[in-house]
Formats: C-alpha cells, structure tokens, sequence
C-alpha cells in the first residue's frame, strides 16, 4: 500500500491511494486538483478512478467538481450531496474494493453529520490505514459543528479506537503542535504527550507518522478515563468530560 500526503492550503492534506501493485491511485479531499495532478505524476500514479471525500466542507470538498470535469467517470464517494459530485453515499461499514485494498466507510458525525473516515486494509500485507478527515487529529479532534459530545466520544472512542492499534492515522489538517499543547496542559506528566511535543517540534508533517494506539495515549479526547483528564474536568463523566476538553480546547491561548 501507498499512501502519499499532500499538502493544500495553509494546513490541509489530499492524499493519493494506491495499492503498490499497480499505478493506479484513488485521491482523498482532493482540493487543488492542479496540485494533486502534480504530485502523481511525481509518484508515477494515474488518478481518475476512485474520489474519497470525508465531509462536506469546502476545504475538503471544494475540488470535487474540477477533478470530475477532469475525469468524468470517476466514482465519488461520500456521505451525503452536500459534497459535490458524489455518486456513490456509503452506508457505515459499507466496503468496496480499490485494487487489492478494501476500505470500509466508518460513519463518524459530529463535526459534519455526513463526515466517513476510510479505513484501508492492504490484503497482500498487513498495512492499514484510516483517513479521518476532521473527525479525528494527531492529539485533537475536530469542533462540533454538527453534532455532541456524545456523538464525537461514539466516534473516537467506539468506533476509531475498535481498529487495530497499528492503523496509521491520516489526517485532514496539521494542527498538532496547537493541538499537543493542549494535551500537555491537560496531562502534563504524561510520557506520550512529552514524546510528541518532542516529534512536532522536530517534524513539519506528522499525519501518517502516529497509529491508532499511539492517539489513546497522546490524545487527551480519547483519554476520557484518564485520572488527569477527570481532575481537570472536575470529575465528570465521559461525555461531560468531552464536552469540557472541546469548550476548553476553543478558548487555548497557550
């Protein structure tokens, strides 16, 4: 499997998918279609295909209609028609196949209702990878626009954190080093959130760099049974621990 982040916009990453065994490569959030034109022909990949879209937002769904002028016979999947061209809606844990990779669309609404996230697994190997859009970030997770704290904690922490401990995270925005400083002031002495404060500092690009396991320990929003999370939300429970962390993480200065 071949994954390859590309960056739009002042913080957003489109992607290329490919199998490894072909040239043949599915975009993911394709924004600047020029750009992502580019950077397959850098990686020797034809697109045109396959067109992933995680949600509805602009910054996510804005190239969808220049890529499909481009290849009018792209599928286009997503979770609703608010994004645009999609002619394929995915029902959650709907799988279809891209080469010898199956990807399964995991409903996760909250900050859109329509929002999937992508989980791929490689068949010839044991590669996997999950595409979490603005749902979930390296040490964060993406506002409520649409939805609660019950539905975010339902799609953290039920369904992300049901996949395998070894699935990279592949993220729609870099905003880790906002996102570990505010881990770290909610859990300053944990170990994970000190390593990761060490990688940012270090590493312009961190999506595809973490895993699923990796997030239960460096990200505070699936750390809601955490002793340091519960004292800084002053003892309350799951959900009001989320909905804390969210209003506090709104409102960081530092």
């Amino acid at each position: 499997m071949k994954i390859v982040p590309v960056p739009c916009r002042s913080d957003n990453y489109m992607y290329l998918l490919s199998d490894g065994t072909s040239n043949s490569a599915a975009v993911v959030d394709p924004y600047d279609v020029a750009k992502l034109h580019d950077a397959a022909k850098r990686e020797g990949l034809e697109v045109g295909e396959w067109l992933l879209t995680t949600h509805h937002h602009a910054d996510h769904s804005g190239g969808n209609e220049d890529f499909i002028k481009a290849h009018p016979g792209a599928t286009v999947t997503g979770g609703s028609n608010k994004s645009p061209g999609v002619n394929k809606l995915l029902k959650h844990q709907e799988t279809f196949e891209i080469g010898t990779l199956k990807v399964t669309a995991i409903h996760t609404p909250c900050h859109t209702q329509d929002h999937i996230c992508y989980y791929v697994e490689d068949t010839k190997s044991d590669e996997r990878g999950v595409f979490t859009g603005d749902t979930l970030f390296v040490s964060g997770c993406g506002r409520f626009f649409e939805g609660t704290a019950q539905e975010m904690h339902e799609a953290l922490n039920k369904r992300l954190a049901q996949l395998p401990d070894d699935t990279k995270t592949y993220v729609g925005h870099e905003y880790t080093k906002s996102n570990v400083a505010f881990s770290s002031h909610v859990d300053p002495d944990n170990p994970a959130i000190k390593s990761l404060v060490e990688f940012a500092n270090k590493n312009e690009v961190t999506t595809g760099k973490f895993t699923i396991g990796d997030e239960k320990k460096h990200n505070v929003f699936m750390r809601l049974g955490s002793q340091a999370v519960r004292d800084k939300a002053k003892g309350q429970d799951e959900i009001g621990c989320m909905q804390w962390l969210r209003d506090a993480k709104n409102n960081f200065k530092g």
